[in-house]
């Protein structure tokens, strides 16, 4: 009997044992259930953050292409600009020649009426017209 008690006793103490070891157990789970919920909840949370940061890179990447072809059109006309400034000033050049070229044949023309009308003689300023006339 007293081997039976004890082995009764032994039993009971690997069963209180074995129940704590349970609960312990059981304890473990609920906290890594509890950690795999929190875990799941922040994945969701930052693939609806990374969803939102792709838009945002669309959006981006839209607007810099927006940007960069704005900015090729502008360098676009700013080369035209240049090249019809660089037009514009020979063309000014040119008329100023031109009336520089006008203005001393003018006088020319002018010294030559009066000494016709001084010696008499017929006016004419064909070579001065022919000039001109090789200007245009």
């Amino acid at each position: 009997m007293d081997a039976i008690k004890k082995r009764m006793n032994a039993l009971r103490i690997e069963a209180d044992d074995s129940a704590a070891k349970v609960d312990e157990l059981a304890a473990k789970v609920k906290t890594l259930e509890q950690e795999n919920l929190s875990k799941e909840q922040e994945i969701t949370s930052l693939q609806h953050k990374n969803q939102m940061l792709e838009s945002e890179v669309e959006k981006l990447e839209g607007m810099h292409k927006d940007a960069k072809a704005a900015a090729d059109e502008s360098a676009q006309h700013g080369t035209q600009n240049e090249s019809l400034t660089r037009r514009l000033q020979l063309l000014e050049e040119e008329a100023e020649e031109n009336d520089k070229v006008l203005r001393e044949t003018n006088e020319k023309c002018v010294h030559h009426h009066r000494a016709s009308l001084v010696s008499r003689r017929p006016f004419t300023c064909r070579e001065e017209h022919s000039r001109i006339k090789g200007l245009r």
